[in-house]
């Protein structure tokens, strides 16, 4: 795999998996950001080669933009049974996201707020390419990635283990509020052109919509995941901190269903 960019580079060389091979650098001179990657590079005994810049035009602007790749080896894929043994309290379930830019802005924003494993299906999904990897700006290397071949299968085994899941869609009937930040959760996302699908969409104990209060329908997914991965954060801060003294019982899913009842509910 190679990856491009500076961000992408540098964090691939502070991942601890994959395996940077070979550092290559398109320019005339190194600018500090570039000489830090050589100096890390050397450092570690990566290889660093330096190539000629084009003069044309479009060329140019296309190496000024990849100004640096690193050639890495694949990150392996980690089992789920992995994941769970690190007893995660807050997972991310991508379903049917194709776009590789929408998936690592996702990825960025998921490693950002600290995530502990992503789930992403087999089929039907962009895979880990270099370009999710830029557009992640490096983060999806540090991220645990789970594909696994049938993700409503995948969110009951999970439902099994503890996990409440809260699927993202505009046409939920759950506020941010309504969310218990404290729980175990799996957040799961939909697509860009059908959201979550039916299967998917029955697994989840939650259906979580933003308030849309001017005139867009909707927001880019990974905007949105964005917003409901930080409100879960603001959440589970404050109640460490001990905020959040609320005296609420842990909700009841119910047998048939599996939507969450809330125990003072009349």
């Amino acid at each position: 795999m190679i990856v491009h960019g500076v961000h992408a580079v540098r964090e691939a060389l502070a991942a601890q998996n994959p395996k940077v091979e070979k550092i290559l650098i398109r320019r005339r001179s190194l600018n500090p950001r570039l000489q830090k990657i050589v100096a890390t590079a050397r450092r570690r005994g990566i290889p660093v080669e330096f190539e000629a810049v084009s003069r044309s035009s479009a060329a140019s602007r296309r190496q000024r933009h990849e100004e640096v790749s690193a050639r890495v080896s694949g990150a392996s894929p980690v089992p789920l049974e992995s994941i769970l043994r690190q007893r995660p309290s807050l997972l991310l379930a991508v379903d049917g996201v194709q776009d590789p830019n929408n998936l690592g802005a996702l990825l960025r924003t998921a490693e950002a707020v600290g995530i502990e494993g992503v789930l992403i299906p087999r089929r039907r999904s962009c895979s880990i390419t270099p370009s999710v990897v830029t557009a992640s700006a490096g983060a999806a290397l540090h991220l645990k990635i789970c594909r696994v071949s049938n993700l409503s299968r995948t969110l009951d085994q999970l439902k099994q283990a503890g996990f409440w899941i809260v699927g993202l869609d505009p046409g939920g009937s759950t506020g941010l509020d309504q969310i218990d930040a404290t729980l175990r959760l799996v957040v799961v996302v939909g697509g860009e052109h059908q959201g979550l699908r039916r299967l998917v969409r029955r697994q989840c104990d939650y259906l979580a919509a933003l308030p849309m209060q001017g005139r867009v329908a909707s927001l880019n997914l990974s905007v949105a995941a964005g917003v409901l991965l930080y409100h879960i954060s603001f959440g589970r801060t404050r109640s460490r901190r001990g905020r959040n003294q609320s005296t609420a019982q842990t909700p009841i899913r119910a047998p048939e269903s599996g939507s969450a009842i809330d125990p003072h509910d009349p």
